[in-house]
Order: C-alpha cells, then structure tokens, then sequence
C-alpha cells in the first residue's frame, strides 16, 4: 500500500515498543503495555471498518464500544499482536488516503458525532504519542512528540468535551461555574470552563487575565489527557488551592 507515510509519532510507538515487556504496567489505569497495543491496533481497524464502506457507497456502521472492538486484540499472543498493528495502521492510513484524494472534506459518523475524514490523521498522532509515554514517560522523543501544538489543538476542538467527562464525575463543585487557563510556551491558551453545567476545553483567542496555570507544552497535552507529569516543576499553579484541586479532578481523561 502507499501514500502517506508514518507518522513519526507511530514510529516513536513501535520503536520503544521494541524494548518493553507486554506486562509491563502503564500509566493508563489498568492496562499493561499489551492492553495498550491492542487499544491501538483496534482503534485503526474501526477506522478502516468505517472508511471501507464509505468507499464503497454503502452505509458506515456504528462505532463499537472499547470492550467490544479491543476483545479479538487482547486475546492475541503479543507477538503477533504487534505484528497485526503495523497492519492495521498501514491499512488506515491507505483508506484515508483514498477517502481524502477523492473527497477532501468528507466526514463520516463516529462515536454518535461526526468526524472528518482528515482529522483521524492527528487524532492516531495523539493517541501514539500519549500511549508511548504512558509505558516509556518522557525518554528522549516525549517532550518533543507531545509538545507539538497541532496535537494539542486537535484535542481540544475534537475531544474538548470528551476529554473531561470522566472528571465530571468527580467534580467537587458542578453547579459552580468555573474558568481557568492552561498556558504553555507553545501555541494559543487552553480554557477549561464551566458554564451552566456544561464543562469543555477550548483554544483561547485572546489573552484575557483569567485564573491560570503554567505547563510546558508537553505537560499541558498529558494533563489534558487525564495524565500527570513525572518530572516535577512542570506544572505550576498560579491559583488558590481549592482551585487547582478542582482542576486537577475534572482532568482525569476519559
């Protein structure tokens, strides 16, 4: 198959995956570096299980739920596990190839949204980035994988929503409304804000004084995804202490 290539953020994976062991314990809550391939391999294969159709002009399926997609995967022997994500990665990306040469702006229904066709391109960059670091951390390609704006601003304007609804769950004041800043030295501010219930993050478009933290841009993407960073000095609060805990509970990912 050809067209685009890897993603160095794929590649990144795949080369640290080399060295770790399948039960090793990763930082994403309950999964060893096996659950974490198989989430991977997955994800790709319901990609192309959407895009495949969309080819063909029949109807895209519904988007299946984690358990149910990721069960065949984890069964597999690791070796043939990790074998099978190249694969399905590759197949991805040729389907969404095909779909974008042929209609550039196509979007299709996933996880009851829509989504374009274009935008799974950075959202598996995101998702290889941030499973690398949880069974690597840093090493030597994690700041600089994760401290690229275009990843961070792909959470947010697609999973800005997504990414806070295991923290609602949690939040100590949900009925408050609630507005603070994540600043980075790269690219625009993050807001997290809550508003008549609602809770979402967004890319700032200006530079009003509002309640902030300050973050690396690596640091930021992990804390956005519900992760904290090893290295202390990273994340450095500028707000009064039942702030930053509340903060802290609604980033817990999804």
């Amino acid at each position: 198959m050809t067209g685009t290539r890897r993603s160095h953020e794929a590649e990144c994976f795949l080369e640290a995956l080399q060295g770790t062991a399948p039960t090793a314990v990763t930082a994403c809550e309950g999964w060893t570096t096996h659950e974490v391939t198989a989430h991977l391999a997955a994800a790709a294969a319901e990609i192309s299980r959407h895009l495949d159709p969309y080819l063909r002009g029949d109807p895209v399926p519904r988007t299946r739920g984690f358990e149910e997609r990721e069960a065949p995967y984890q069964a597999m022997g690791d070796t043939a596990l990790r074998t099978r994500l190249e694969t399905e990665e590759q197949t991805m990306r040729s389907m969404i190839d095909q779909v974008v040469a042929r209609e550039p702006d196509a979007i299709i229904p996933w996880t009851g949204r829509q989504m374009a066709v274009a935008k799974f391109i950075p959202h598996m960059r995101n998702e290889f980035a941030i499973h690398r670091w949880d069974f690597e951390g840093d090493g030597d390609a994690g700041p600089e994988l994760l401290g690229q704006p275009e990843l961070t601003e792909h959470a947010v304007a697609v999973l800005g929503q997504i990414l806070l609804r295991r923290g609602r769950e949690h939040d100590p004041n949900p009925d408050e409304d609630f507005h603070v800043r994540l600043r980075s030295d790269r690219g625009k501010d993050v807001r997290l804000v809550v508003e008549t219930g609602q809770a979402g993050l967004q890319l700032a478009d200006d530079e009003r004084d509002e309640p902030y933290v300050e973050l690396d841009a690596g640091a930021r993407t992990l804390v956005i995804w519900g992760r904290r960073p090893d290295q202390r000095g990273r994340f450095r609060s500028f707000l009064p202490a039942p702030m930053l805990a509340r903060l802290q509970a609604l980033l817990a990912g999804y």
